[in-house]
């Protein structure tokens, strides 16, 4: 069975992008279905995430994901994409994208 079908969770991701001069801001640029879990702290410490809760997001191998971009799931939770890891090879073609979730007081 392919990992696809766990795929129900659906956030928005946003980039970086130019609106003219110096003026920058994030702009949406596509809504990806995909599968969101937290990971664990052992996990996120090795992957020297100290402070942040981190999260890994499982996705179609095909989308336009970039470190640096932003993630906004249906509850507002914006998550700061850290590492993207392709993995296509077998029937389980997808994308791994490691997620930072910031503290409340940044």
């Amino acid at each position: 069975m392919a990992i696809h079908r766990f795929f129900t969770k659906e956030v928005v991701i946003k980039r970086l992008s130019s609106l003219g001069g110096y003026k920058k801001a994030f702009q949406s640029t596509a809504t990806v279905d995909g599968h969101l879990q937290e990971l664990s702290r052992e996990a996120a410490q090795r992957l020297g995430i100290v402070e942040e809760r981190a999260w890994i997001f499982w996705c179609d191998i095909e989308e336009s994901i970039k470190e640096g971009d932003t993630m906004v799931d249906e509850n507002g939770t914006e998550y700061k994409v850290k590492e993207i890891t392709k993995k296509d090879y077998g029937v389980n073609e997808h994308l791994q994208v490691i997620l930072e979730e910031p503290e409340p007081n940044e």
